[in-house]
């Protein structure tokens, strides 16, 4: 037969499942805010106090006692704090985790982004490259224009040559 508390939620009837799962999360919420309690400088000045509580002459019939009370304590505080530091830390790996897929949909994000900004400046230089080519021509064109002007000038009837020119 299976043993653990596992089990024992497979085998309960559904109603008992709702209690138990109560009762686990109850048992998480004690344990997280102990281990939060126990935590705390308060606790360790606490702690301190108790240590040294033996030393009055006065409580030196009750030693038996603190030391009972204190193996007491490091009984049930251990174990409790380290389920809670468990808690805790299935916490934090599941904040971790969806941190982590937020940051991978944002990196995508932005990769896409940069590949279409990649792809708008390779557009961006075959369209100066081709005003470059336009520009190229254009200048070819006033060159030729500039020289035709001129030898409409010089062969137009009516045309007269400037003053320096015409002194021999």
């Amino acid at each position: 037969m299976p043993r653990g508390p596992s089990a024992a939620r497979k085998d309960a009837p559904a109603g008992s499942a709702t209690a138990i799962g109560m009762v686990g999360r109850v048992n998480e919420m004690v344990a997280v805010w102990l281990t939060r309690a126990f935590g705390t400088m308060w606790i360790c000045y606490a702690f301190i106090i108790y240590g040294l509580l033996p030393a009055f002459a006065i409580l030196h019939p009750y030693q038996a006692s603190f030391l009972y009370w204190s193996n007491w304590i490091q009984l049930w505080s251990l174990p409790l704090i380290l389920v809670g530091t468990n808690i805790l830390g299935r916490d934090a790996d599941r904040r971790a985790q969806i941190d982590h897929e937020k940051l991978a949909q944002a990196y995508e994000e932005q990769r896409k982004t940069h590949t279409q900004v990649l792809k708008l400046f390779a557009r961006q230089e075959e369209l100066m490259a081709g005003m470059a080519k336009q520009d190229e021509a254009l200048k070819a064109q006033d060159v030729v224009l500039a020289e035709q002007t001129d030898i409409l000038k010089t062969t137009s009837p009516g045309h007269k040559p400037p003053a320096a020119a015409r002194k021999p």
